[in-house]
């Protein structure tokens, strides 16, 4: 078992308060308790990942990957962008009031360095520990936040949009890799910790009140409770914010879009990719074939 002082804060999440740093080296550091008959016990630093997102809705935690590995997939990131605008022909994604502008929809479909990127060792780790060994790659996004262009996600969403109650364990989990610096002025992610436990969105005095950014350095997974409520930030830098979502979710949850379709029947010869990317759990196409697959 890891030492509670052992564990460095996975949490990269600072609230609004100008004094937050000072407070923090002057909070008592005692876990002291009296009353208590049941308790959580420490863990290592993927038990203290998994417990602050049942409880708090959202955690970081490092993916490990190198400054090469992140300049691939900007670059990639860039790739896949300019095939998808060109798939559109005349339109493009840069048409005003287009949502998909600045948003990479599928890129491990175009580049194998995002089907690496989502079968990362770490993310993959904690995945087991919240879902068990079956859960499914419901989409991967790339998000572009400009500074020149207000992107929409700067609206207050769940990753389950339109859903308006609660669960006891996560259905889903959105798994943000930080491609640069998240932080006030590169348009880090806003989050309403707590708020994957309310059915309603809250009221405008909470989230102002509540409302905080993430502060991660780049290679950071920013985990989030699918069911809590966060938006982008707005960029107010000099150069771009990168990342790429993942949703990954509970098997009887549908693909947004058709992922094994697309990648080909080759990745699906693997079991546990065939289980990740939605092979195993695609909807039979007769009785017998059901039947032959049990």
């Amino acid at each position: 078992m890891a030492r509670l002082d052992s564990v460095s804060p996975p949490l990269l999440i600072r609230c609004q308060h100008p004094n937050n740093a000072v407070l923090e080296r002057m909070m008592d550091k005692s876990v002291g308790s009296y009353g208590v008959t049941r308790a959580r016990p420490n863990g290592d630093e993927t038990d203290l990942v998994v417990e602050e997102l049942y409880s708090l809705g959202c955690t970081t935690f490092d993916s490990g990957l190198s400054a090469e590995e992140l300049q691939e997939i900007r670059d990639g990131l860039a790739r896949v962008y300019e095939t998808q605008s060109n798939e559109m022909k005349a339109a493009g994604l840069e048409l005003a009031g287009t949502k998909d502008a600045d948003v990479v929809r599928s890129p491990l479909v175009y580049d194998p360095v995002f089907i690496n990127l989502a079968t990362n060792k770490r993310l993959i780790e904690v995945c087991t520990r919240i879902f068990g060994e079956s859960f499914v790659l419901l989409q991967q996004n790339g998000l572009i936040n400009q500074p020149v262009r207000k992107h929409y996600q700067t609206n207050w969403h769940r990753d389950l949009p339109f859903q308006h109650w609660t669960a006891t364990a996560p259905l889903a989990v959105a798994a943000l890799l930080c491609v640069d610096e998240f932080n006030e002025m590169t348009g880090g992610t806003y989050l309403l910790p707590g708020t994957h436990r309310a059915e309603e969105f809250p009221s405008d005095q909470f989230v102002l009140k509540h409302q905080q950014v993430t502060i991660a350095k780049a290679g950071t997974f920013l985990l989030m409770d699918a069911m809590a409520y966060h938006r982008a930030g707005a960029n107010t830098s000099q150069g771009p914010r990168r990342a790429v979502n993942h949703l990954i979710g509970r098997a009887f949850l549908g693909q947004q879009i058709d992922i094994p379709s697309l990648l080909g029947p080759e990745e699906g010869k693997d079991p546990f990719r065939a289980r990740y990317f939605g092979y195993k759990w695609k909807p039979a196409p007769s009785v017998v074939a059901w039947r032959s697959q049990r």
